[in-house]
């Protein structure tokens, strides 16, 4: 009785959501990338204001909304190109990862040198409706990189194995692990092999084993305090956003993160850090 009352609550788990098409990643890189040819082809400002959601944020001196920010600015005098290189789409299809370079140039100095960097968008959409960013955070670098790497587009893949505690749980032990053993140790224990670590002014990285090179690795005695944390229908793909500071001082903050996770055989594993300092 009571195996079959565990198969039946796993079967009517497995039917409490759509199963993504499986064009689901290749429909959400499509919209990244018409989303980019209207940055290019308009400006930035009108671009953003038509693909971001009602409630979408990025960063401006901390977590603002997107469209409130920029309804009042003028376009900035720039010319954003970006290209997704790398997309991940949660199982339910609703809600999924897209990251790529992007290069920054003035429209009114054209000599002026490039602003390299890589953007990482959150991406959400309501059944029937159309992709909308629902978070946004990237980083700047010196050099371009990513640029001639082809893209990748997946579903999460099926986890086997017993169900992982909550998003918000994965978080406070990447804090704990972090805190009484370091960051390094915390990545190690935590990020998928995939895992891609991007830090301002320095070259993304795009595996765990170069995320555990990178001086960002060591980045001790901080305090990461989530402000939103969301999951797919699904259970298999979420993240977390929020801000950073000194562990000694965690309501002073240095900057403003975002991680992605998914939902592997051995529990919650980190896709994809980004951080960047407050100016």
């Amino acid at each position: 009785m009571r195996i079959a009352a565990i198969a039946a609550a796993a079967l009517l788990a497995a039917c409490a959501y759509p199963v993504a098409p499986m064009d689901a990643p290749a429909s959400l890189a499509a919209s990244e990338t018409a989303f980019a040819a209207h940055s290019v082809r308009e400006d930035m400002r009108t671009a953003f204001l038509a693909n971001f959601s009602e409630d979408g944020v990025l960063v401006r001196n901390g977590w603002v909304n997107a469209r409130s920010d920029l309804a009042n600015r003028a376009a900035p005098p720039i010319l954003l190109e970006w290209r997704p290189q790398y997309v991940e789409v949660a199982a339910s299809g609703e809600l999924g990862l897209s990251t790529g370079p992007s290069r920054i140039s003035s429209r009114s100095d054209p000599s002026q040198p490039p602003v390299y960097g890589q953007f990482v968008s959150i991406w959400r959409r309501a059944p029937g409706g159309p992709w909308k960013v629902e978070v946004d955070l990237g980083i700047s670098h010196p050099a371009a990189s990513l640029w001639d790497q082809p893209l990748e587009a997946r579903i999460v893949p099926a986890a086997h194995g017993a169900a992982a505690p909550g998003l918000a749980d994965a978080e406070a032990q990447f804090q704990r692990i972090a805190a009484s053993r370091g960051t390094r140790a915390a990545y190690a224990a935590l990020g998928a092999r995939d895992l891609r670590l991007y830090r301002a002014d320095r070259e993304p990285r795009a595996s765990l084993e170069a995320a555990l090179r990178s001086p960002a690795a060591n980045e001790d005695g901080l305090a990461w305090t989530p402000e939103r944390i969301e999951t797919a229908r699904s259970g298999d793909f979420g993240y977390a956003r929020g801000r950073y500071a000194r562990a000694a001082d965690p309501n002073a903050a240095l900057g403003y993160f975002m991680r992605a996770w998914r939902r592997e055989a051995g529990g919650w594993r980190i896709v994809i850090d980004v951080a960047n300092p407050a100016r």
